[in-house]
């Protein structure tokens, strides 16, 4: 079994001796659905939308807990059974309100990472749609990866590598409110001198 790396959100979940193993990787978040769609599973599960109906959360979930799994992980999220005439549904054996934690677990570290902020000058924007290629070829370009192995990470693993090839010196930059008090106090003392 593949090593399972719970810092950039992977997590393996055991039923009857069988693993099923979860990775927010680019190329996963990709499976969701086109760049729109991701956005829209993102902004269901988090409830930045207002939903009436909780079908939808639960199949949106459902939804991206089975892109995050390369084997077939009905028996966690549940299915149907039987024929056209007789279909029984068959209850996951995890909760439906873990389920969404899960997958709200899988949609932070594959879109958005779980590293601690950075002070900036601008906040970030918004944007409704998410182009896993971007970062894709990001990691290629800059972190000299495969193509394979970058559409392999997660949004955290990205942001962690960025940093350790880029880091931020943080110690050399005052934030623009420091900057502002300091001037104005220069300027106090410029006054008295004159």
């Amino acid at each position: 079994m593949k090593p399972v790396i719970t810092e950039v959100g992977e997590f393996v979940i055991y039923v009857n001796n069988e693993a099923f193993i979860f990775i927010p990787s680019f190329l996963n978040m990709t499976k969701i659905g086109n760049s729109k769609e991701i956005v829209e599973s993102f902004a269901i599960l988090f409830g930045a939308e207002h939903i009436d109906s909780e079908q939808l959360i639960i199949d949106t979930a459902d939804k991206v807990l089975n892109a995050c799994c390369e084997a077939d992980c009905s028996v966690i999220t549940g299915y149907l059974k039987g024929d056209e005439n007789n279909l029984a549904e068959i209850d996951g054996v995890i909760p439906i309100q873990d389920r969404i934690i899960l997958a709200q677990h899988l949609l932070k570290h594959g879109l958005i990472g779980d590293v601690p902020p950075k002070k900036t000058s601008e906040d970030a924007d918004y944007s409704n749609e998410f182009h896993a290629k971007k970062f894709v070829y990001l990691a290629v370009a800059h972190l000299g990866m495969r193509e394979l192995d970058a559409w392999n990470m997660s949004m955290t693993a990205f942001q962690e590598a960025m940093e350790a090839k880029f880091p931020a010196n943080d110690k050399d930059i005052i934030s623009q409110d420091d900057y502002d008090s300091a001037m104005s106090y220069a300027d106090s003392v410029v006054g008295l001198i004159s």
